[in-house]
């Protein structure tokens, strides 16, 4: 049988017998502080493990069932699995038993066992009360069809019977997938001497291997893996269910403090996170404004609740909430919290996050409510179109999956079936391009305004604006995403007929270049004018020759000769074509018949009979273009021309 990698938690009132009764199926006393052993009662988390005889091993956390110790009670049950409700025979229901039970709801555990302790102390006539108190009081619970186990940890009674009924559990509970991001809170720090810093934890997702990297969030710094425990025993891999020891290389215990998670990736930590929560205590309301302490796996802090569909909020009611977080925290869509009172005497309720990078809704606009609102219900084509809505730019669909861990093939498909009408995706390459319709058309606006002011102040130029100046539309944003989204724009944009390309360039589709007598009159004179010149000129030279042309007619005319290819623009001058090709047929002919000799500027001067600043810029030209090779003061035909 294969082993399952499980997680069983105690939770009931204060001394009804948890700690008592994890040591008699173990051996091992969780109340493993001296403070905890003096005082009677557990403060922090206990952790130990139990093989049961069909050859799984589980890990128990004992949890703190003192009032005071609530939030190391939640930073414990985040990661439970299934629980055992403690009820001491001789007390009954208790406060404590009611507030963990609605915590245990509140998190999400489905699966548990209630064990009636301290039998020993009491008659069969209050056996059986206790036993009708408890079907009463499980009623509408995940524990309403338990197994109830009578226990007497002291007289060691019906221990077999419990050691069953948790196997029979644990063959019945699915365990948590081990794929996915490697997620895990820490809730214990040591030092060790010859290892250094070890972190204790129970992992909620993925799996991770010794020698792996993992992160310390909130935080960017990356550290490895040198040894892995689990159960006391070193181990190559733990996954999720798992109770692990993590001896990470360069963490230092001083810089630990208390919410700090471990992850296989980087996650966004965020301050503010929309909800979905209820409360359960009575003669409480919430106000549309209320100051809580949160709770959400080891992390506790006073936060600002703010109600986004209800002006107040009574027990057992439900209500969509934003959460202010004065401290950031790392929060993923479907973790569990608990919301407690200013005070911290009283736990008022809790819920789950529904968004951990929601926008703000301070008016509580309808539309946004409504958006926040089909969120909440867990549809994933909602959650995708939320998180496409609320980015200023296009976003991959596998940064959607990162970012709220979602399996990225189960998004692919609902983005090529269920995308609601104000979406769109562009397939490029190997990635999925989302955006809203909205985004698109401002895009695709700004494209065709801006060809339309080229086509304006160029009108004698065939070509439109190349790939890289189109991308500088789109201002500091110049990354693989924008890129392709661009791609896709464009050829979509001609697939509609709208644009078309000339060369390396994008044009718009209507067009033309077209020329009066006068204008073709002109382009004739500086073609001609530039050819009898036999040297090249820079612009102020021509606008000197041709003061009658208005300088911006002159500029479309030369862009005009150069789409043509009858003048170049070279290091600011203009030389002609004529010019060009005779300096290049110099130059080939000349080191055709001495090749072996090279020549030097001074010699191509010369042959040229130009200037020695001129005739640099055409070696210069040859040597770009692949014609020639410099080597020291001589060049040389490059071998397809010799």
């Amino acid at each position: 049988m294969k082993n399952k990698h499980l997680i069983m938690g105690t939770a009931g009132h204060v001394d009804h017998g948890k700690t008592a009764l994890i040591q008699a199926l173990t051996g091992f006393n969780c109340d493993s502080h001296k403070q905890e052993q003096e005082r009677g009662i557990t403060i922090n988390l206990g952790f130990t493990h139990l093989d049961l005889p069909d050859g799984n091993s589980i890990g128990i956390i004992d949890v703190p069932g003192h009032a005071d110790f609530i939030k190391t009670m939640v930073a414990g049950a985040s990661s439970i699995d299934f629980v055992l409700l403690l009820i001491a025979a001789d007390e009954g229901i208790m406060p404590q038993t009611e507030e963990h039970l609605e915590i245990m709801k509140i998190l999400g555990i489905k699966s548990g066992l209630v064990v009636l302790t301290k039998i020993d102390l009491v008659d069969d006539e209050l056996i059986n009360l206790a036993m009708e108190e408890i079907r009463e009081f499980t009623k509408n619970s995940f524990l309403e069809n338990s197994p109830i186990v009578k226990v007497s940890a002291k007289e060691n009674l019906g221990l077999n019977e419990l050691v069953s009924e948790i196997m029979n559990l644990v063959r019945d509970i699915p365990e948590r997938p081990s794929t996915g991001v490697f997620r895990m809170y820490i809730d214990r720090i040591f030092s060790k001497e010859g290892f250094g810093t070890i972190v204790n934890g129970s992992i909620l997702s993925g799996s991770i291997s010794k020698e792996d990297s993992v992160f310390i969030l909130p935080g960017e710094k990356e550290y490895r893996i040198r040894r892995i425990e689990h159960h006391g025993k070193e181990v190559a891999k733990v996954a999720a269910g798992d109770r692990a020891s993590l001896n990470l290389v360069g963490f230092k215990q001083k810089d630990f403090f208390r919410g700090l998670a471990i992850s296989d990736k980087l996650i966004k930590a965020t301050n503010l996170i929309d909800v979905k929560f209820s409360i359960f205590q009575e003669n409480v309301t919430l106000q549309l404004w209320n100051q809580v302490i949160f709770l959400l796996g080891t992390n506790r802090q006073m936060v600002r609740l703010h109600l986004l569909d209800k002006d107040y909020l009574e027990k057992g009611e439900t209500a969509l909430a934003q959460i202010y977080l004065p401290k950031p925290i790392i929060a993923l869509i479907g973790d569990k919290f608990i919301i407690r009172n200013s005070s911290g005497n009283l736990t008022l309720g809790g819920g789950e996050i529904i968004d951990p990078y929601p926008l703000h809704h301070r008016r509580r606009r309808k539309n946004q409510i409504e958006l926040v609102r089909k969120i909440s219900e867990g549809n994933l084509k909602d959650i995708i179109a939320a998180e496409v809505r609320k980015s200023p730019h296009p976003i991959f669909s596998k940064t959607i999956s990162d970012k709220l861990n979602f399996d990225e093939q189960e998004i692919t498909e609902v983005i090529y079936s269920q995308l609601p009408g104000d979406i769109i995706f562009f397939q490029e390459e190997n990635d999925i391009i989302l955006l809203t319709k909205k985004l698109k058309t401002k895009y695709q606006n700004k494209i065709l305004t801006a060809l339309q002011e080229f086509h304006k102040n160029n009108p004698l130029k065939k070509e439109g604006k190349s790939f890289h100046e189109l991308m500088g539309i789109f201002g500091a944003q110049q990354d693989d995403i924008m890129r392709k989204t661009l791609k896709a724009i464009l050829s979509e944009l001609i697939d509609s007929g709208k644009l078309k390309t000339i060369g390396k360039t994008w044009v718009l589709a209507s067009h033309k270049i077209s020329t009066d007598d006068k204008t073709n009159s002109q382009i004739k004179k500086i073609d001609e004018f530039l050819e009898h010149l036999r040297k090249p000129i820079d612009f102020n030279g021509l606008l000197t020759e041709f003061e009658e042309i208005q300088e911006q007619k002159l500029t479309q005319i030369l862009n005009l000769l150069i789409d043509e290819k009858k003048v170049f623009l070279i290091q600011r001058k203009y030389f002609h074509a004529e010019l060009i090709n005779r300096g290049k047929q110099t130059i080939i002919n000349y080191l055709r018949e001495n090749k072996d000799e090279g020549i030097t500027v001074a010699k191509f001067r010369d042959l040229m009979q130009c200037n020695r600043a001129n005739t640099l810029i055409l070696l210069e030209y040859f040597d770009n273009n692949g014609i020639t090779l410099r080597k020291g003061n001589y060049r040389f035909l490059k071998k397809k021309y010799q």
